[in-house]
């Protein structure tokens, strides 16, 4: 078969399907309401080694069968996570007229080897040393210089750490929280760390309250992560906007800013530049953009996605843009098995000394 499923795609399909999985070497095969496929691309082929009027059901876990029938059947895409052949995928189900598109990515979790690990731990354990010799320094302006320096360090290596070896969803340690209060906290911090004047408004607007299933330190650093981000592209004279919606299945956080705007490519290479290599003429490129490469979007990326979400972007009226944070409803049984071992390393500095060290 010819690796056209693409162009058979209707334009709903697709659009989502690029919104959140992208379409570039992922497996894709089309169902219908019976699991029997209908089509398949030559990625899917290798992987599965199903051919159409087979039932693909016969190669996915229960949790992910049930997840597509109730994809088809309530017409709302999702996120399972699924194991095949020893190798972690991301499979997004994405709801089509009469069935389903399944697209397979591989996690990056099965890249991440024994030698980055033991970069991690070691660099932290130097870090730790470093920052605790800068305890000591008499000048109290270098002293404070160095430990912010230390702690970006610490930051990255968090980020890096989550990003290349992320939790499942299974083992979160979910907890009911209030997404409203989640977001004025952070308000109040990034305010609180910020300098003085860098934008002179944030705007929340949130319910009253707004009680989610979530993992509620996760949540709170994608909150510092897109909030930083408007901070640093917006001028003095602009305003941050937050606002939170439930339209039943999915939480939303959007952070608003005014800076340039970003378009959708340069989204997407913000948030995937991170796993492949880049020509040094792009990074310059997209720093004239006034864009700035890291790892702190595409970590709010994988939080939404752990959550059942995604981040998706668009253009703010009157200028710049707007990032929304997707949080899908969970189960409720998810909170009775919800792990009981500590998802974070005690570092002994809070997530915001943490987190707005990269604010000067």
């Amino acid at each position: 078969m010819k690796d056209s499923l693409l162009n058979r795609l209707d334009e709903t399909t697709l659009r989502t399907l690029v919104e959140r999985a992208g379409a570039r070497d992922t497996a894709l095969i089309t169902v219908g309401e019976t699991l029997h496929i209908e089509d398949r691309n030559e990625v899917a082929a290798q992987l599965t080694k199903l051919r159409p009027l087979e039932r693909v059901d016969q190669v996915l876990s229960e949790v992910a069968v049930t997840a597509l029938r109730t994809c088809i059947r309530e017409g709302e895409p999702c996120t399972v996570y699924e194991e095949l052949d020893d190798v972690l995928y991301r499979l997004e189900l994405i709801p089509r007229e009469g069935g389903a598109l399944l697209a397979f990515l591989r996690d990056d979790r099965a890249d991440y080897d024994g030698s980055l690990r033991a970069l991690h731990v070691k660099t932290i354990d130097h870090l730790g040393k470093l920052l605790a010799d800068a305890e000591q320094i008499e000048d109290a302006a270098l002293a404070a210089k160095t430990k912010r320096h230390c702690l970006r360090l610490d930051r990255m290596l968090i980020h890096s750490d989550l990003l290349h070896d992320p939790p499942m969803l299974e083992h979160l340690r979910l907890e009911w929280d209030d997404l409203s209060e989640q977001c004025r906290e952070a308000a109040e911090q990034v305010a609180a760390h910020s300098e003085i004047g860098r934008a002179r408004t944030i705007d929340v607007q949130v319910p009253e309250e707004c009680i989610a299933l979530t993992e509620p330190r996760l949540i709170r650093t994608a909150l510092y992560n897109l909030l930083t981000n408007a901070l640093r592209v917006t001028p003095p004279t602009g305003d941050i906007a937050i606002t939170l919606h439930d339209d039943g299945k999915f939480f939303t956080i959007t952070v608003a800013d005014r800076g340039r705007g970003m378009d959708a490519e340069l989204f997407h290479t913000l948030l995937t530049g991170w796993h492949r290599s880049m020509p040094f003429e792009d990074y310059i490129s997209i720093t004239r953009k006034g864009a700035s490469p890291g790892l702190g979007l595409p970590l709010t990326q994988r939080i939404a996605q752990v959550h059942g979400g995604n981040l998706l972007l668009s253009p703010r009226e009157g200028g710049g843009s707007q990032l929304h944070l997707s949080i899908a409803h969970l189960p409720e049984a998810l909170a009775e098995n919800s792990a009981h071992a500590p998802m974070f390393a005690d570092t002994g500095y809070t997530l915001e000394e943490l987190e707005f060290s990269v604010l000067d």
